[in-house]
């Protein structure tokens, strides 16, 4: 251990010395001297521009009016479709099952509604005979008062089977309604930006189909960094470069959040186009670089 420690010692000496020119050598050769370090320029964040995307002034999704599987699929990713058209078919067997287990349902219910309409009669022609015999000093008041109690009961039976079968005829209708929705219409004209599930596919109500967005209105959103609060106003110019196509445009900012995004901790801003970019997709990143106002 001491041996090693000792070496270590000599090592750090020996760098810490001072290099000699040797004696007697070539008095033409001159010793190098170290490089000077080229200074580097600072970093401009704002010089690369802010990070931003292009985004669609419209979008909409076609939801499943109900579980289901796509038979029909009519247009592919990227088709340009009018509002109104279809976009695809749904596969209407298993709501025309649940249909039908509906309406056997209600037949049911209303059977029951008439069982317990006949119960309530009987049970408020025994209350008024238990009444009459309290006149007649036959029965007590505690079987009236049972009497009572029993119509009231039949009464109620009567109430939740009538609920039931208003209930049946509101889910009966829900379904003869969606019947109607087995096939996904564009609700606006555009393009086809998504398509989550294929001919096939199994759907779950409310889920998401197809999406459409109007990609020939597109604007550009942007995010600033903390630091660069207030740089960028609504009004401003910018020069928007999308690098990956060699393109540069022009555009002017719209609107700046008040305040930091809480979950990017940025400032959220977009900005409209003002010159037109040709035939690129929403969802390209791009490079947003603001420029002096024009005075």
């Amino acid at each position: 251990m001491k041996r090693l420690i000792l070496l270590a010692a000599l090592a750090a000496c020996r760098e810490a010395e001072p290099e000699v020119a040797p004696v007697g050598g070539d008095p033409a050769i001159e010793p190098m001297a170290p490089p000077t370090p080229t200074p580097t320029e600072p970093e401009h964040p704002e010089a690369s521009g802010y990070v931003g995307v292009l985004t669609p002034r419209e979008s909409t999704e076609v939801f499943a009016p109900f579980t289901s599987t796509v038979v029909a699929l009519d247009v592919k990713l990227g088709d340009r479709v009018a509002a109104g058209q279809r976009l695809a078919r749904l596969d209407d067997r298993p709501l025309r099952e649940e249909l039908a287990v509906a309406n056997a349902t209600l037949k049911s219910a209303a059977a029951g509604v008439a069982v317990a309409d006949v119960e309530r009669k009987a049970a408020h022609a025994a209350l008024e005979r238990e009444e009459r015999a309290l006149k007649e000093n036959v029965v007590s008041q505690g079987e009236v008062t049972a009497a009572e109690f029993n119509d009231r009961k039949a009464s109620m039976a009567v109430a939740r089977a009538e609920a039931t079968v208003g209930e049946q005829r509101v889910r009966i209708a829900a379904l003869q309604s969606k019947l109607v929705d087995t096939s996904l219409v564009a609700q606006l004209g555009g393009r086809v930006a998504l398509i989550y599930a294929q001919t096939g596919e199994r759907v779950i109500e409310g889920a998401p189909v197809l999406r459409v967005i109007s990609s020939d209105e597109l604007f550009v959103k942007f995010a600033i960094p903390s630091d660069k609060l207030g740089t960028v106003s609504p009004g401003d110019p910018v020069d928007i470069t999308i690098e990956a196509q060699g393109i540069t445009t022009t555009g002017v900012v719209r609107h700046v959040a008040p305040g930091l995004d809480p979950v990017a901790q940025m400032i959220l801003a977009d900005a409209e186009l003002t010159a037109p970019l040709g035939a690129l997709q929403a969802g390209i990143v791009c490079r947003v670089h603001p420029k002096a106002s024009p005075k």
